[in-house]
């Protein structure tokens, strides 16, 4: 990625810390967040949450946060969510230098419909969505695509299989299993049991037949 590339994320210094402030910034449509690393004392701002979360949505992972007249090269290095999961409500930026190799985890894309999943029952399991690579702050990649077409029942693709981007190395290990092609397990259904027929009470005697004794009744003596 070349520097002039790289998307830019304007930001506003902020003074007041803490959660109240920090709700006021929300309402107004910011997202508090702060710039950090290099050795450098942190640096606490706000940006902006539509502009932000566009960003996040295209898997950016490396922006120029400017602030004021100043911009510095930041990874997105964590993104802190609500209690429901549902949006994001805290930003940490890590400054980075263009030319230093940087360690982060990178979103699995799977391509190619799995030759095996043409047998009945058998699907694609996604095992891992995400591997961790090294690579320097501008060869990041947004996304890794893993082709899966090949996979037949029972076989799975590993990190060591996957055809990395120029400059990318996997730090996660080799022989971690992403995805696999496998098929649904059937539940067989418990058999009922017992077949014997229950016994109606009150049902019509044929011509002969002595009605069968009430429980813990005794049967009376023929000889009597």
């Amino acid at each position: 990625m070349a520097t002039n590339q790289i998307p830019r994320l304007e930001a506003q210094p902020r003074e007041n810390l803490g959660k109240r402030h920090n709700l006021r910034i929300r309402k107004a449509g910011q997202l508090p967040a702060v710039i950090y690393g290099h050795k450098l004392d942190p640096v606490h701002v706000t940006v902006d949450k539509k502009a932000f979360i566009e960003l996040a949505h295209r898997n950016v992972h490396l922006l120029e946060v400017a602030v004021g007249s100043s911009t510095e090269p930041c990874l997105i290095k964590d993104m802190q969510w609500d209690y429901l999961g549902s949006n994001v409500i805290h930003v940490d930026l890590a400054r980075v230098d263009l030319t230093e190799k940087v360690t982060l985890e990178v979103g699995l894309v799977f391509v190619g419909e799995p030759a095996g999943t043409k047998e009945a029952g058998a699907f694609l399991q996604v095992f891992h969505n995400e591997i961790e690579i090294e690579c320097l702050a501008t060869q990041i990649p947004e996304s890794i695509k893993v082709d899966v077409s090949h996979l037949n029942v029972d076989e799975h693709i590993e990190v060591k299989d996957i055809k990395l981007p120029e400059g990318v190395v996997a730090v996660s290990d080799g022989d971690l299993a992403l995805a696999g092609v496998v098929i649904a397990a059937i539940e067989e259904e418990p058999e009922a049991e017992g077949t014997a027929e229950p016994e109606v009470i009150g049902k019509k005697l044929e011509d002969g037949e002595e009605p069968a004794p009430a429980a813990g009744a005794k049967k009376p003596d023929a000889k009597k």
